[in-house]
């Protein structure tokens, strides 16, 4: 007693261990809502409620069929029961024929009349075989059974009984069991047992509660032979169960047919009537081995009820099946696993043959040991005593360690056929060797798919016998107890299994869809990194592009991009980013698409049945937007439903993303949302083009906005003024220590004084000084620094003005001037020098030394610059970078030595490149560790250090209207307002706290 209650206090402990209470795993609902029947079964099986009522052995009821080669007819000896069979039958020649006559056999009631209509081709095994395969299949549909998942065309063998009744017409039982038998039997085999139906197995004969598969190595060539218990006699004139003088007539009932198969020697008919069915046959009068009430003494079974004796059954059943699954476990790795790691032939590589066997077969060994255990401990209890008092403290013992080494290997078994299957499709040795290894005799003709599953199986089964011993367990029994822990146990155990084999399925799935893509010819085949361990599925669907179109598209969403395909995978559109996506705002404000129910309009159907199918009766309009130069917008109609399961996957891959990569870089700080409108109708304050921040003397914060009508003023408090008037302001500056502003309107360049300016004292016009026309641009800061010594010459007396044009002292002088040969856009300065962006290339000019002309950058004769002589490219703009330049184009952007102007490769593949960028750049900013670009539709943030794409931030109408370097970098952009479109939002991009990133 103290040794079960130890037991119990490590089981309780175990128990509340779990995470999760015991339920039933969610893919073994139907193995748990099977267990009733499993039970029924079970007893059905010790009550003797099988084929004992149907007077018939298989000795008398063996059929003849001949050798496809033969080509001839082979006689066989028959029995009464085949002959029955015939009383059915009228063969003409007529297709079929309908016969209506009163039994003559004790085995139905008196005066029941059985309707005839068997198709003569039926006779031929291959007919039957072909009708017979398709009615299996097809209850796949409308029925799951507990070893669906391991044998995907299992049946029981009532469904077998009913088939063959139902194409044969009504055929009685009886002889439904003795074609079916003939079906098992021929080479190959039609169907077989599975492994736990152990009766079959041992009998060779069919079972109405066992459980059977069609033979997978059957080919798409059937049986051959004839059955000549279903032809019609040769005699003319021979009606069914009337006969005639033949000694073999089919139509004669009943007939003692011969005895085995040639005996030529006849048996006259008892009576008139025939046989008396018996309560038992031949078949049941064989014990099975198994049988535990075979194997005990009458004695014993005589002082038991017939429940215990059902419970001691059960028992048995536990401990063989237990035996078995043992011995399979010894199969897979005596016949399998060893001679495959240790032939260097089938995978020469010893590291890759020991990963790809562990890969697929996994823990297989620390299960065996567990079955090892179990299986001699029940063994044990049965060999002490032949009646066994109790088993649940025995399997409690063992169960307790089940669940990490069967969660382990269970949970991997789809991957483990995907690999196989992969693994064998470039490997011909390795598929040769499983082809051998399964005509081995000790696999038992099974296939090698049984043994790798067997553990999976093993795991759905013992629910079901462990609720097969406690149904017949009383509620007061010791052993109630521990068997009622023990199935709760196990349930969680395979509950932990299912969850974690989803995702092992999910990933596979992943995996055959990444096999099974088509690309358009010419364009390669790209690695769009499905075979990524971490890549998850949200979504896939089926699309319509419009409503009368009969093409779907096939929307997939993974966590990293969306995957558009045609039917049988053939890739659309280029995939999209997830980063680059985007979901555009029309699609909820358009209403749904009224389309027709004909068939016509109807999709065909997916091959691929997780893909949802769309209701059409009501489409709703959904825009996928791929941002950048690669992408485009996208327009799909679907129901609701699916419109709104869409999106939601969406959201949750962007989601997931930015977990993924962690916390964003940038953020967008609204400066204006509600004060500048614009449409294409009226002006009001116009299309902002750029603006100005800074301090007033009364350090007051101040935004300056110029607009196609002029230059606005946003003071602290929010209030917005227009303070100037003019037409098409391209670019604003002040220059604060001397109070000017500098305004760019209409290619004419104009300076004022900013304080008397904002005071509105006097008219803007009497205020301003032209500095210069036709200019395109400006750029203004700081060149030499006049603190230092050796800058003295540069510092000049300074000249005063008036205001009111009483003055004419000019505000400005020219300092130098030069030309470049060649249409310049924009002017970046150095610290003694300054950089002209022009259309071919980057040109540093000294202005100490303007005769010798500036430096081109990069060197357009070196030959490892020709890539940018191939590619109409555009120059944007320069940065240093550490000892580096950053050269950034239109297309891409790389890395030139500050000192010889060389190339600067990156990483170990040498890329020439630091990245190529997704969108169209208006405007390349750099804020260190990042450098931006502004494309009309979305805000591209890369690291300059990899080139990794880190954030995109989408928009509509973005530009950017300031941008200021040095230590307090900052950046301004203008885009159109997210909701109400005649609102020009300003923004102010802040960059969050620098932290490495993580990498995808």
């Amino acid at each position: 007693m103290s040794r079960l209650s130890s037991v119990m206090r490590d089981v309780n402990t175990f128990i509340s261990e779990l995470d999760q209470p015991s339920t039933s795993p969610p893919r073994s609902q139907s193995f748990q809502q099977f267990s009733n029947a499993e039970y029924q079964k079970i007893e059905r099986s010790n009550t003797t409620k099988t084929l004992v009522n149907h007077k018939f052995t298989e000795e008398e009821a063996c059929l003849s069929f001949a050798e496809p080669s033969q080509k001839r007819v082979q006689q066989s000896c028959m029995s009464p029961e085949n002959d029955y069979v015939n009383r059915y039958l009228k063969h003409k020649d007529e297709k079929t024929m309908v016969e209506t006559r009163p039994l003559m056999s004790s085995t139905l009631s008196t005066g029941t009349s059985v309707s005839t209509v068997v198709p003569s081709n039926y006779a031929y095994l291959s007919a039957l075989s072909e009708a017979f395969v398709k009615k299996i299949r097809a209850l796949e549909s409308i029925r799951e059974l507990f070893c669906a998942n391991v044998y995907p065309e299992s049946f029981t063998g009532q469904e077998a009984i009913n088939t063959l009744s139902n194409l044969l017409d009504g055929l009685p039982e009886p002889y439904c069991v003795c074609i079916a038998n003939t079906l098992m039997k021929t080479t190959p085999p039609l169907f077989e047992p599975i492994h736990y139906s152990q009766k079959s197995i041992i009998q060779g004969s069919l079972y109405p509660d066992e459980y059977y598969t069609l033979n997978e190595d059957m080919t798409d060539e059937m049986p051959q032979g004839i059955l000549t218990g279903l032809l019609g006699c040769y005699t003319p004139n021979c009606h069914p169960n009337e006969g005639c003088y033949t000694p073999r007539c089919p139509n004669r009932y009943p007939l003692a047919f011969l005895e085995p198969f040639g005996n030529q020697e006849l048996k006259a008919p008892k009576g008139t009537i025939g046989r008396t069915p018996s309560s038992s046959s031949h078949m049941e009068q064989k014990a099975l081995s198994e049988a535990w009430a075979q194997n005990v003494p009458k004695e014993l079974l005589e002082t038991l009820s017939k429940r215990e004796i059902a419970r001691q059954e059960a028992i048995n059943e536990m401990i063989y099946s237990e035996r078995a699954y043992k011995n399979d476990l010894d199969t897979l790795n005596d016949v399998i696993v060893r001679p495959l790691l240790k032939d260097s032939n089938i995978i020469p590589s010893k590291q890759r043959r020991e990963e790809f066997v562990s890969e697929v077969f996994g823990n297989y060994r620390e299960l065996r040991e567990l079955s090892l255990g179990l299986s001699d401990d029940l063994i044990s209890l049965q060999q002490e005593q032949a009646y066994v008092p109790m088993i649940g403290d025995t399997l409690i013992q063992h169960m307790a360690y089940f669940e990490g080494p069967y969660t382990r290997y269970c949970s991997r078994m789809s991957l483990a056929e995907y690999l196989i299957k992969q693994e064998s499709k470039v490997n011909p040795r390795l598929a040769m060797f499983f082809i051998q290894v399964e005509q081995d005799k000790r696999m038992r003709r099974l296939a090698l798919r049984h043994f790798l599953l067997s553990p999976v199986t093993r795991m759905q089964r013992y629910p079901l016998l462990i609720s097969a011993i406690l149904k017949k367990t009383d509620t007061d029994h010791p052993d109630y107890t521990f068997l009622t822990k023990c199935l709760d146990m196990i349930k969680s155990v395979a509950s932990r299994s299912d969850q974690m084999a989803e995702y092992y399925k999910r990933r596979v799935e992943i995996l055959e869809t990444n096999d099974a893509l088509v690309f358009k010819p010419g364009n390669p085949h790209v690695d769009l990194e499905l075979t990524d361990p971490r890549r998850r599925l949200f979504y896939q669907g089926i699309m319509k592009r419009r409503s009368y179109e009969k093409s779907d598209i096939f929307l997939f969403v993974f966590d990293h991009m969306v995957l558009m395909t045609k039917y049988k995978y053939r890739v659309w559109k280029k995939p999209i980013p997830i980063q680059m996506l985007y979901l555009s705002q029309r699609s909820s404000q358009t209403p749904p698409v009224s389309t027709a129910t004909s068939r016509s309009l109807m999709p065909a159907a997916s091959s691929n049945n997780n893909v949802a199918s769309p209701n059409y009766a009501l489409l709703y309009p959904l825009t996928i937007c791929h941002l950048g130069r690669h992408g485009g917008a996208y327009n799909f109609l679907c129901s609701l439903e699916e419109k709104q399961k869409c999106i939601q996957a969406i959201e949750e891959a962007k989601s997931c993303l930015r977990k993924r990569m962690g916390e964003e870089v940038c953020e967008l700080i609204s400066l204006d949302d509600s004060s500048f409108r614009y449409s294409a109708t009226t002006t009001l304050q116009g299309k902002v083009c750029c603006t100005f921040p800074f301090v007033t003397i009364h350090m007051e914060k101040i935004l300056l906005v110029g607009t196609d009508n002029g230059v606005y003023i946003k003071n602290y408090d929010g209030t917005v003024r227009r303070i100037i008037t003019c037409e098409e302001v391209t670019q604003l500056a002040v220059l604060e220590r001397h109070h000017i502003l500098l305004i760019l309107a209409a290619k004419t360049l104009k300076a004022y004084p900013i304080d008397l300016l904002m005071s509105n004292s006097k008219s803007p016009d009497k205020l301003g000084q032209t500095l210069g026309q036709h200019i395109h641009f400006f750029q203004i800061e700081p060149l030499y620094d006049l603190r230092d010594s050796k800058n003295q010459k540069y510092i000049t007396p300074k000249t005063g003005f008036k205001l009111g044009g009483r003055s004419h002292h000019a505000w400005f002088k020219k300092y130098k001037e030069f030309y470049v040969g060649a249409e310049a856009s924009r002017i970046q300065f150095l610290k003694s020098k300054f950089l002209i962006v022009c259309d071919r290339g980057f040109e540093v000019i000294d202005p100490e030394n303007l005769a010798v002309g500036g430096r081109e950058i990069p060197d357009r004769m070196d030959p490892q610059f020709n890539f940018v002589s191939r590619e109409m490219i555009k120059p944007i703009a320069m940065y240093r970078v550490h000892d580096k330049f950053l050269l950034c184009y239109d297309k891409f952007a790389f890395f030139v030595n500050n000192r010889n102007g060389s190339l600067v490769y990156r990483g170990p593949q040498k890329l020439p490149l630091l990245c190529e960028w997704e969108g169209q750049p208006m405007d390349i900013v750099f804020q260190y560790p990042y450098v931006i670009l502004f494309d009309a539709q979305f805000i591209e943030i890369r690291h300059v250090d990899t080139g990794e794409l880190v954030q995109i931030i989408p928009g509509d109408q973005i530009k950017l209207t300031y941008f200021q370097t040095g230590d307090t970098a900052e950046i301004h952009g203008c885009m159109t307002h997210m909701i109400r479109s005649d609102i020009q939002q300003l923004f102010y991009l802040k960059l969050k706290a620098y932290h490495p990133r993580k990498m995808l």
